[in-house]
């Protein structure tokens, strides 16, 4: 019987939830939800935590009649936002405490205890050790911890990932303030990159644009592996709040409109009126090419900003030819309509795709870092945290 965890990310307009369990790379849920909030955050800060706390509060109990769904929320893992993701590589040696120099579940532990307590970049937070593979003395290599095996010593490569101080303690406190443990730590892009990698069709190396209400983020991603992470401001809100000051009608309609039309190039033999509305001046519409120029102009802003952290990733990590680079759009604000063409005609790459979990219940492409935190949940055991007390003993090498 596989276990169930709860899943929990806390994005500008969402609070997103989703429980479920992973057997070998298929995710399967139970429940999944987005709950909407207010404007509670700001620029991937918390400002408003007191109401952030209320919002949480409601989900420790659920019970979804409609999705015929009931559940006490203890714990879970939290999903938080990479501004600021370090990632990278190293490794550590130690030696065997037995005297029969049989690998315990206390050598591994050691092994992480080291690594936790190595440097980190300055006002950074540890979250996350990901471990790639485990040598012995004789040079053997293994996808898991080798214990029971006979050796003096154990090597243990891994990723580690770190975010600034003071993101991992403001979303942590949220959600422990409403009464809810976390389980363990992950970053959003790396969960979702790791989800990725069980899809077939996924490239091996490619560029994962996730845009979301607020932000937009970047990673580079090589053989199926997360390299890098930026970010930069812009959202599905700004292209709305174009919409609004153009229009000047309300955030709900500009909304309905966006979902309903949003980028139209198709050739029309009249342009279709997207907004009626009633002035001293008599009734004012506003037609399909109009809504096309205020999208075309908001997305002007995205394009050259996206243009702008794709060369940054290229140049640091010396991606030869990367406008050839696969690119795949995920995140709520990815579904505008035209949107994945835009970029095509924009960029000339041909190889850009809009991608959604194929969980079944949970297709919506903004779910692919809860959806990821389940699984990476089932790939790599939670060595890391103290609190965590299953290691599987194995003998799987690589």
């Amino acid at each position: 019987m596989k276990e169930n965890v709860f899943a929990i990310e806390i994005s500008h307009k969402f609070i997103k939830v989703v429980n479920g369990f992973s057997n070998g790379k298929q995710v399967y849920i139970n429940y999944c939800k987005k709950i909407p909030i207010d404007h509670y955050l700001e620029n991937g800060m918390i400002i408003d935590k007191e109401m952030l706390v209320k919002e949480l509060n409601k989900i420790r109990s659920i019970n979804d009649q409609q999705l015929h769904f009931s559940a006490s929320v203890n714990d879970a893992i939290l999903v938080l936002p990479p501004y600021g993701l370090e990632a990278y590589r190293t490794s550590q040696f130690t030696s065997v405490i037995s005297p029969e120099k049989i690998i315990e579940e206390t050598d591994v532990r050691n092994l992480y205890s080291i690594i936790r307590n190595k440097k980190l970049p300055v006002n950074n937070d540890l979250i996350e050790i990901i471990p790639e593979y485990f040598q012995i003395e004789s040079g053997k290599k293994y996808a898991l911890p080798p214990i029971g095996t006979v050796s003096s010593s154990i090597t243990g490569y891994v990723k580690v990932h770190s975010l600034p101080n003071k993101i991992n303690v403001a979303f942590s406190d949220a959600l422990t303030s409403s009464g809810i443990d976390i389980y363990r730590k992950t970053v959003s892009s790396f969960a979702a990159v790791e989800l990725l990698s069980t899809y077939e069709e996924t490239p091996d190396h490619y560029f994962l644009i996730d845009v979301g209400g607020e932000s937009t983020t970047v990673s580079l991603v090589g053989s199926k592996q997360l390299i890098a992470t930026r970010s930069f401001s812009f959202g599905g809100d700004n292209i709305t709040d174009a919409i609004v000051q153009t229009f000047n009608i309300n955030v709900n309609e500009a909304e309905k409109i966006k979902t309903l039309y949003g980028l139209d190039k198709r050739e029309m033999k009249f342009d279709y009126p997207v907004v009626s509305k009633s002035s001293e001046d008599g009734v004012i519409t506003h037609d399909i090419k109009e809504l096309n120029g205020v999208i075309e102009s908001s997305l002007e802003d995205f394009y050259k900003s996206l243009n702008i952290v794709i060369e940054q990733l290229a140049l640091a990590y010396n991606v030869q030819e990367y406008s050839k680079l696969p690119i795949l759009l995920i995140g709520g604000g990815s579904k505008l309509r035209g949107f994945t063409n835009y970029l095509k005609d924009k960029t000339g790459n041909p190889n850009i795709n809009l991608v959604s979990p194929k969980t079944i219940g949970a297709r919506d492409p903004s779910m692919f870092s809860v959806l990821g935190a389940i699984y990476i949940n089932h790939r790599y055991p939670n060595l890391g945290d103290e609190a965590y007390h299953q290691i599987v003993s194995v003998s799987r090498e690589d």
